[in-house]
């Protein structure tokens, strides 16, 4: 593991480490006995989705590992790939890099893309996790997302100022490649029953679990969070 201390804050410490046959690229701030995981939404990566969180959030009570799955921010090379279980995949890594950095349990939150991996690792590792909290997560995909995905598949339609942290971490290649490609990796999962990404894994959750929506959100239909509330082992409700 190789860390160095981040110029614009003495509290945020980075490091890689192997996992799973890649190197995974990871922020620390923090040293309290609550451990924290925090996982970013599509192509985001620990620093564009959760720096707040790495420089405010208490340091006494959390230890606070922010990462970058793979194939995004500096978890690159590989160059990002979307397998039919790429989801299932990052939920591995997200939970071997924690194991790995000594952390035996710990808590996750997770948003988007990342909500979608902290459900699957709590559902498939139950007796790691320790608390949880998504947001604009959704354990299926129907017709009505792919008509949102694609809406805002070609980047070259998005803001300056929604394009601007993404090309200036991946330039406008690869950013607009890797976007795409994740819209066609969305599209396979409504071939699937119900839509499925992992709504058979909402009952195994058993942790304490908060389930969070903006009811202005613009891809993720409110059904979404209502059906993970509902599908969740009652003990885990939020």
């Amino acid at each position: 593991i190789y860390n160095f201390v981040f110029p614009y804050s003495s509290a945020i410490t980075s490091g890689r480490i192997h996992v799973n046959g890649v190197n995974l690229h990871y922020q620390c701030a923090g040293r309290g006995d609550h451990a924290v995981l925090l996982l970013p939404g599509a192509l985001g990566c620990s620093q564009t989705d959760f720096g707040p969180q790495l420089k405010f959030l208490n340091k006494e009570s959390f230890t606070l590992i922010g990462w970058d799955p793979r194939g995004y921010g500096l978890s690159i090379p590989p160059a990002r790939d979307y397998p039919a279980d790429f989801f299932s995949r990052d939920a591995k890594d997200a939970v071997d890099l924690m194991q790995a950095l000594n952390f035996k349990r710990f808590s996750m939150l997770g948003w988007s893309d990342g909500g979608i991996t902290a459900l699957i690792a709590a559902g498939s590792y139950p007796s790691l996790i320790n608390k949880l909290v998504v947001w604009g997560a959704n354990a299926y995909v129907t017709a009505e997302d792919l008509t949102l995905y694609n809406a805002v598949k070609d980047v070259t339609n998005w803001s300056p100022k929604m394009r601007k942290p993404m090309e200036d971490i991946y330039g406008m290649e690869y950013f607009a490649n890797t976007f795409s490609a994740w819209v066609e990796a969305m599209t396979h999962f409504v071939s699937r029953s119900d839509g499925n990404i992992c709504r058979h894994l909402l009952p195994l959750i058993a942790c304490p679990t908060l389930i969070i929506h903006g009811m202005k959100d613009p891809m993720v239909p409110s059904f979404h969070p209502e059906f993970l509330h509902q599908q969740t082992a009652p003990h885990a409700r939020g």
